[in-house]
């Protein structure tokens, strides 16, 4: 069994598994260095820690809408896997989500749906339901890849 920090986007029930959360930031905290040549997704950096750490607009990448904003507006600080490309130059990153919902398990992922190639599909690692809810899990290294 897993557990995962649940989290809206969009009015979207997305979901990270817990292993990977280092802490939560409320987003007036993380103040974004617009960064050149970044994805639109990517608006750019925030210092957390000393560190200059990518920020990922879950709206914007996911195609859910203008960027995230709101009083419930947070960053989930995560760790990044050395798999990823980013991970070669950073060591975590910030995923700017509507806000946090809360802690639920899952004993195991369904398949991610295959729609098409604009969908957000290809950023989810699978999905589950909790609760009578839908949650599409991400991970880390979804978010930032290609």
């Amino acid at each position: 069994m897993k557990t995962y920090l649940t989290f809206m986007t969009g009015g979207v029930s997305f979901a990270a598994e817990l292993s990977d959360v280092i802490r939560i930031i409320p987003a007036e905290e993380a103040v974004i260095s617009p960064a050149p040549n970044f994805p639109p997704y990517m608006p750019g950096t925030a210092a957390i820690d000393g560190e200059a750490t990518p920020v990922i607009d879950t709206a914007i990448r996911f195609g859910l809408g203008e960027r995230v904003t709101g009083k419930r507006a947070c960053c989930i600080l995560a760790a990044l896997d050395h798999s990823s490309g980013l991970a070669e130059r950073y060591e975590r990153c910030a995923a700017l989500v509507d806000e946090v919902s809360g802690i639920v398990n899952s004993e195991s992922l369904s398949p991610a749906p295959a729609l098409n190639s604009e969908s957000f599909a290809k950023y989810i690692k699978g999905t589950f339901i909790a609760d009578g809810v839908t949650y599409y899990a991400v991970s880390p290294e979804l978010l930032v890849g290609e």
